[in-house]
C-alpha cells in the first residue's frame, strides 16, 4: 500500500531554541492603539519609520525575550527589520518571529506585507536568508490560514514549496499561522495544515464566546488545544489581548490581561506550551482613548453584553446587589438611566433580546432591547422615561436582592448589543453602588454561555496599567 501522507516539514531543532521559560512576546497590530513606537518625524523618504532604540528598550524593560514584529502598517516595515531592528534585537538577545498578512488583508489601496505582498515563497526565502544572518530571527509567522478566501492561497502544494524554499537555505527556521479556537481545536485543521507548520499562534477569546472580559476558559481551552496539537506534533502560542480588539465588546482591563498572560507563562515554563504574545500592547506612552468611557456619570457603568456570534434561548447575564430596604417607608420606588448600543449589520429583531430588572428574582421592569429608537443615548427609566413604583414588591422587608438582566428570548445569530445601566435613584431603599464605580458591590451572574455582565469603569491609564500587569507576569518564574 502506498503511503499518501504529505511530507512534514520541520524546522529543526526548533523547540531547543526556545527561551528558557518560554517566549515571552508582545505584537503590534495594525487595528490596535499604539501598537508600535514609531519616530515622531518622518525621514527622507516620507515615512515614520519604527523607532528600534525605544522598542528594544520597552521590550527589555517589560522582561521580554521575543518580539512578533508586524509587517503590515507602513511599506518601511520589512526594510526596518533588517537594517535596525534586527540588528538590535540580536545585541539585545531578543528573539524575533516577522509576521505577515494572508491574502485577506491585503489590499490593493496599499496596505499590505511589503515588499513581497502575496509572494510567500520569496517572504520564506528572503527570512530564511536573514535567519542566517541574525540567528534570532528563529521562525515567521502568517495570519488566518484558514479564513475568508486564505483557504485557496494555502493549499498543500503551495505550502510545501514555500517550506521546501525556506529550509534549502536554513532547516532551523520554523513556520506559523494563526488558529482561533474552532481551528485549534480541530483535528481536521491540523491534517490539513500541521505538516507544514512548526506550530499555532492561538488568540484567546473565551472559547467561542468572543470576548476579552473572561480569562477563566483560557485554561481549559489550553487543555483541549493541546492535547489536540500534541497529536500532530505542533507547538502553541498563546496570543493574549493587551490591547482592543475590533469586534470585542469592551476592552480588556489590566486584571484580565494578568490573569490570561500569567497561565499562559506557567504553561510555557511547565513546557506545556512555547509561550505567549501580548497583542496591542500600547507602548506609545498614550493614555486610553476618549470613547473607552461609556458611563453617563463617574467612570463607572454596569454592561450587559451580547457578541457577534450565535447566542441559544434561555441564556442570560446580570448584575446583581443587595438593597437596604425601609420597610414603612411610604413609597418606594425605582430609577435608573441606560442606553443601547447595537451593530449597524445586525440589529436585534423584536423577541430577540429582553432587559429586566428584578427584585428578588421577580421581575419589576422589562423592556425589549429592539424597541431602542435612542441608539448611544441615556435615557432615564421607562416608555422611555421615569422611575416606577415598587412598594408591592418591597413593603415590609428590610433587604432585598436588585437585578439588572439581559436575556435571549430565542436564537439570535450575530446581533451584537451593549446595554448601559448607570446613576439609579431611589426611594424607601438604598443601593451600595448606584453608579456602578466599585465592581465589588455587584455580582456578576451568567447562564453560562456567551452573553456577558460587567461593571465597566473606564481609567484613562489604563494602557500603563496594562503594561505594568505584562512586566509583573513576564518577571514571574512559575
Amino acid at each position: 500500500m502506498t503511503d499518501t501522507a504529505p511530507r512534514r516539514y520541520r524546522g529543526s531543532g526548533l523547540r531547543d531554541q526556545t527561551p528558557a521559560g518560554g517566549i515571552r512576546s508582545a505584537l503590534a497590530g495594525g487595528n490596535t492603539v499604539g501598537g508600535w513606537i514609531r519616530e515622531k518625524a518622518a525621514r527622507a523618504d516620507g515615512y515614520r519609520h519604527v523607532d528600534t532604540p525605544a522598542m528594544i528598550e520597552l521590550l527589555t524593560s517589560i522582561g521580554a525575550n521575543h518580539y512578533c514584529y508586524s509587517i503590515w502598517d507602513s511599506p518601511t516595515d520589512f526594510d526596518d527589520l533588517w537594517s535596525e531592528f534586527l540588528p538590535a534585537a540580536q545585541q539585545a538577545g531578543i528573539q524575533v518571529m516577522p509576521y505577515i498578512v494572508p491574502p485577506s488583508e491585503t489590499f490593493s489601496w496599499g496596505k499590505s506585507s511589503q515588499p513581497y505582498v502575496m509572494d510567500y515563497i520569496a517572504w520564506a526565502r528572503a527570512f530564511a536568508e536573514l535567519s542566517l544572518k541574525y540567528p534570532v530571527l528563529t521562525a515567521w509567522a502568517i495570519d488566518d490560514f484558514d479564513w475568508a478566501e486564505n483557504p485557496a492561497v494555502f493549499v498543500p502544494d503551495y505550502l510545501a514549496r514555500v517550506r521546501e524554499a525556506q529550509l534549502a537555505i536554513n532547516p532551523r527556521l520554523g513556520l506559523y499561522t494563526c488558529a482561533y479556537v474552532t481551528g485549534a481545536t480541530s483535528d481536521d485543521f491540523m491534517i490539513k495544515y500541521g505538516p507544514y507548520l512548526d506550530g499555532i499562534v492561538f488568540p484567546y477569546l473565551d472559547g467561542h464566546n468572543f470576548n476579552t472580559i473572561r480569562p477563566e476558559r483560557l485554561r481549559t481551552d489550553l487543555d483541549t488545544i493541546i492535547e489536540v496539537t500534541r497529536r500532530h506534533d505542533l507547538d502553541v502560542i498563546v496570543l493574549a489581548y493587551t490591547g482592543r480588539w475590533l469586534a470585542g465588546l469592551l476592552e480588556p482591563t489590566a486584571e484580565y490581561v494578568s490573569a490570561c498572560v500569567t497561565e499562559a507563562v506557567t504553561r510555557a515554563a511547565s513546557g506545556e506550551i512555547l509561550g505567549v504574545t501580548s497583542y496591542g500592547l500600547q507602548v506609545d506612552g498614550a493614555p486610553a482613548v476618549g470613547n473607552g468611557r461609556r458611563s453617563m456619570y463617574g467612570d463607572g457603568r454596569g454592561a450587559l453584553l451580547a457578541p457577534v456570534v450565535p447566542v441559544k434561548e434561555g441564556e442570560f447575564a446580570e448584575l446583581v446587589t443587595r438593597i437596604d430596604v425601609q420597610p414603612d417607608s411610604p413609597r418606594h420606588e425605582l430609577g435608573f438611566w441606560h442606553s443601547r448600543t447595537m451593530t449597524i449589520e445586525k440589529v436585534p429583531e423584536r423577541g430577540d433580546y429582553r432587559i429586566d430588572v428584578m427584585i428578588d428574582g421577580e421581575p419589576v421592569w422589562s423592556a425589549d432591547v429592539h424597541d431602542s429608537t435612542w441608539q448611544q443615548l441615556w435615557v432615564y427609566g421607562r416608555s422611555p422615561q421615569g422611575a416606577f413604583d415598587v412598594s408591592a414588591t418591597l413593603r415590609g422587608k428590610t433587604e432585598a436582592t436588585l437585578a439588572f438582566r439581559l436575556t435571549a428570548l430565542r436564537d439570535v445569530g450575530g446581533a451584537c448589543i451593549d446595554v448601559g445601566i448607570d446613576a439609579i435613584d431611589t426611594i424607601g431603599f438604598t443601593v451600595p453602588d448606584p453608579g456602578f464605580e466599585d465592581p465589588a458591590a455587584w455580582r456578576v451572574a451568567d447562564s453560562g454561555g456567551q452573553l456577558v455582565a460587567v461593571v465597566d469603569r473606564y481609567q484613562p491609564d489604563r494602557p500603563d496599567l496594562i503594561i505594568q500587569a505584562v512586566r509583573e507576569a513576564y518577571s514571574t518564574n512559575p
